[in-house]
């Protein structure tokens, strides 16, 4: 396994950029072996109340970083998180108003740095092998954004939802409307997160735009779709659905795995879980094909 043998040694950035959209920042970092050989460029999204540290997703961009690619991790700027405090929520009033909106005028803000002269690795990049994977709610986005904008070459989605509706069930709805909010409980952390009415409203107003059944099929790059059987969290199904929508789609459904292939917050192992190495060697044989 990779993880047993990491020898290269990495160069890691930690950054953050800015939208034209709102004041909140946008965090990133980049993993990669600096040397002078160019490199494919991925763009990671973590997934409904994710962030770009959580579990043991350094340990996968480290992998990427190491098995020949630049790998950038995007914290939204909505996600309840903050620069001083990366691993927790304690904005919930942002995590409140995290739309899908933000979201891909976050994702922009970050190829446009890409393609920027401020983008730092630049000269060893390879734009035309732009990759974005997305994790649950991520690859949600990630496919909204490959349907958009012709900069990303290829899409892998692990345990993506199909729904962007998701959150919305008609009890919530009534109560949304009612109270003008919900609450989600984060099970692991007990706190009790809210969703305001501008989120919902957002959906509604973009619904056209937000659609997956409408916006996949106009993806016109490979995707591959990548799901855990034994997923509790988001169906197996919602594989089975994004497959069904794409004009260019490989689907890969692994035994016994769960919406995170093993991972967990905190994450305190050396290696990485075994269902978490085989979506890595998927993903990776996926975008180093022709």
């Amino acid at each position: 396994m990779y993880s047993e043998n990491l020898q290269e040694p990495l160069f890691k950035q930690e950054i953050q950029i800015t939208s034209n959209k709102h004041p909140r920042p946008i965090g990133l970092d980049i993993r990669l072996i600096f040397d002078d050989i160019p490199k494919p460029l991925v763009l990671f999204i973590h997934g409904f109340k994710g962030f770009k540290d959580w579990g043991h997703f350094n340990l996968i961009a480290e992998q990427f970083a190491q098995r020949g690619f630049i790998f950038a991790k995007i914290n939204l700027s909505h996600n309840g998180t903050t620069p001083t405090h990366k691993k927790e929520f304690v904005d919930l009033d942002a995590f409140g108003r995290e739309t899908y909106t933000k979201d891909l005028d976050d994702i922009t803000a970050v190829l446009d740095y890409f393609f920027s002269e401020d983008y730092l690795f630049k000269r060893i990049t390879l734009l035309d092998k732009l990759f974005v994977i997305g994790h649950s709610r991520g690859g949600a986005l990630a496919l909204l954004k490959a349907a958009e904008d012709n900069r990303i070459k290829k899409v892998v989605t692990w345990a993506s939802i199909a729904n962007t509706k998701f959150l919305f069930t008609p009890e919530r709805i009534a109560e949304i409307e009612k109270n003008g909010v919900i609450y989600i409980e984060n099970a692991r952390t007990k706190q009790e997160m809210p969703i305001y009415r501008e989120v919902y409203e957002d959906l509604l107003k973009n619904w056209l735009h937000y659609d997956l059944e409408k916006q996949v099929p106009k993806i016109q790059v490979p995707i591959l779709v990548i799901h855990g059987k034994a997923d509790t969290s988001v169906s197996v199904d919602n594989a089975r659905q994004l497959s069904s929508w794409a004009k260019n789609a490989e689907m890969i459904l692994l035994e016994n795995a769960d919406h995170t292939f093993g991972g967990k917050e905190p994450y305190t192992d050396a290696l990485l879980p075994i269902h978490t190495e085989e979506v890595i060697d998927e993903t990776i044989k996926f975008l180093q094909s022709d």
